[in-house]
């Protein structure tokens, strides 16, 4: 197509190129003749609907979608389409990932501050639909438009921009510290799910003071939705999951944060908060659900702060409830493999009850896992568990294994981004150099590059404490 040509000039060389008459052009493109010699005859041209434009699109034989950035410019030379018209205009770009479509329309339309509403509004049914990258490109323009801080508006953009890039360990964390600001304006359906995603970020880049202050606060709101449910005689908030999950995941997210730390008595007083939330109110099927689930990791969760604790005595109740419930599997080899590094005794036995696992997880790349973790954090936790694999080897004085583990950990942590484990890897290779192989060098040497481009790739926040 020549460039500036117009859409009515393009349908014109068509009907010549085809030599057919334009109610034969009607006929196959399905659009009303009237409407058709409206748009090719009239001056200026009757405006042309995105479902029209598709028609045309088609009966001439092109791509979807090859007419639309003629359609944008088309769409502004005389005036401001309506939004009757841009809606569909915007969301039919989103289907077929016109995204350079949608900044020139949003282009038009950031100077008129009226069309923010609207523009809102298609971004959160881009949102629903799943068209996340398209979405962020209205809501972006929602934030340098919003006039006004405390609009509800632009609390929801970034936290839709942080629902978005959560599970993106590049942009997660920049996300979370944008939408940080906005917390406390969400409405109620949404702010106990953004406290919650707060919570899971800073756990990740193990930023335990922070973790544990969206904890509370995530506890703290849920607390007071729960006294205050009846305020309005509706006991059913429209939250995005059940009351009694942001409940336990407070109290759960609290415990963690201790344990972490190695606080584990205090972790043990919050795991009491969770184990057994039969008491709850209004709870449903799903609720119900809830409290079973986190009546199970409380279970869990107490063996586990037996083991890290150093209490081998329960390591046989524990390795009882691993077999029980196979999802927990890598936290709690991880668990044992950390309180055997630290209190200098060997779980192999132990180790061989879960072999087949062990082998699968080798086999099963960390982003088709299913579990009840987000994926990124299952990888996560999967690094995390090579590394001290790995200290447990070079214990044993198993170094081959060792070094394997070690870049196994290493390798993960250069493709996810994750700093907290890369430099812990590379100071354990350089310990054990000497055992490593020159195929195994050589790997460690490539993934040195990786590292090195990642720093390139990624500023450093030193606000945040990592990588954007």
């Amino acid at each position: 197509m020549e460039k500036n040509t117009t859409i009515r000039a393009e349908i014109e060389k068509y009907i010549q190129s085809e030599g057919i008459s334009m109610q034969c052009f009607a006929d196959a493109s399905k659009v009303n003749p009237g409407t058709l010699s409206g748009i090719l005859n009239r001056n200026p041209p009757r405006p042309i609907s995105v479902n029209q434009l598709d028609l045309i699109t088609e009966a001439m034989g092109l791509e979807e979608g090859s007419l639309f950035e003629m359609y944008v410019d088309e769409c502004f030379i005389h005036s401001l389409p309506h939004w009757r018209r841009l809606r569909p205009f915007l969301l039919r770009c989103s289907e077929l990932n016109k995204l350079e479509c949608i900044r020139s329309v949003l282009g038009y339309l950031m100077d008129d501050l009226s069309n923010v509403p609207a523009i809102f509004e298609t971004a959160e049914a881009m949102f629903e639909d799943g068209r996340h990258e398209a979405s962020m490109l209205l809501y972006d323009c929602v934030i340098e438009s919003e006039k006004y801080t405390h609009s509800e508006r632009l609390a929801i953009s970034y936290f839709r921009i942080f629902q978005i890039q959560i599970k993106d360990n590049q942009r997660n964390l920049k996300a979370a510290v944008q939408f940080h600001l906005y917390r406390s304006r969400l409405p109620e359906i949404y702010a106990l799910e953004g406290l919650h995603m707060l919570s899971q970020v800073f756990a990740l880049k193990m930023q335990w003071s922070e973790m544990e202050m969206y904890a509370d606060e995530l506890r703290e709101l849920a607390q007071a939705l729960y006294r205050n449910r009846n305020r309005f005689g509706d006991e059913h908030l429209e939250l995005l999951k059940p009351l009694v999950y942001y409940y336990a995941q407070g109290h759960l997210l609290k415990a963690s944060c201790y344990e972490f730390q190695g606080r584990y008595e205090e972790s043990k007083q919050w795991i009491e908060g969770y184990a057994d939330l039969s008491w709850f109110e209004g709870l449903d099927e799903e609720g119900w659900k809830v409290v079973n689930l986190h009546r199970v990791y409380a279970q869990g969760n107490r063996l586990c702060i037996e083991i890290k604790m150093g209490n081998t005595s329960a390591i046989y109740d524990y390795i009882t409830y691993l077999r029980e419930h196979p999802d927990e599997t890598l936290e709690g080899l991880n668990t044992l493999l950390e309180s055997a590094n630290r209190f200098g005794y060997f779980v192999d036995a132990e180790l061989g009850l879960f072999s087949q696992q062990l082998k699968s997880f080798w086999q099963l790349a960390p982003e088709r896992w299913d579990t009840h973790y987000r994926k990124h954090f299952n990888a996560f936790r999967f690094a995390s568990f090579c590394k001290v694999y790995a200290e447990y080897y070079f214990r044993k004085g198993d170094y081959p294994e060792g070094v394997g583990q070690t870049l196994h950990c290493l390798q993960l942590s250069v493709d996810n981004s994750y700093t907290e484990h890369i430099i812990g890897c590379m100071a354990l290779f350089e310990q054990h150099r000497n055992f490593a192989t020159l195929e195994q060098q050589q790997l460690y040497q490539s993934l040195c590059l990786g590292v090195r481009a990642n720093e390139k790739n990624h500023a450093y926040d030193h606000s945040t404490g990592g990588y954007l």
